[in-house]
């Protein structure tokens, strides 16, 4: 995969013995259709991958910006919220367009 973004997210709680991690990566696949991975799972275990493919650059955008959101009702449903752990861009102008900006300042203000 011709990868344009890739994205860590982790959630830690001692407390609720949460350890937590989620990856997104967006890319383009060798039958040039873009791809969509999502990799996660407790921290330290083999992590489950789910795929998704599409012709439509905007399917798989807003199936990213699903994703991210679910992430953001963690605090709620498993009592820690994710925080960003790492973000690579490729392409700063192609991956700049993928990058939800009304979604990630909540993934920072978890980290302060």
């Amino acid at each position: 995969m011709d990868q344009i973004l890739s994205l860590r997210l982790e959630a830690h709680s001692d407390e609720a013995n949460h350890h937590r991690v989620y990856v997104v990566m967006v890319g383009r696949d060798m039958f040039d259709r873009w791809s969509l991975r999502i990799c996660y799972g407790r921290t330290g275990q083999q992590l489950r991958e789910r795929q998704f493919s599409s012709g439509s650059e905007e399917e798989v955008r807003k199936l990213v910006r699903a994703h991210l959101r679910r992430r953001l009702s963690a605090p709620r449903r498993i009592g820690c919220a994710y925080r960003l752990r790492s973000l690579d861009l490729a392409d700063s102008e192609r991956g700049s367009a993928w990058l939800p900006v009304d979604l990630l300042p909540s993934f920072l203000q978890a980290a302060a």
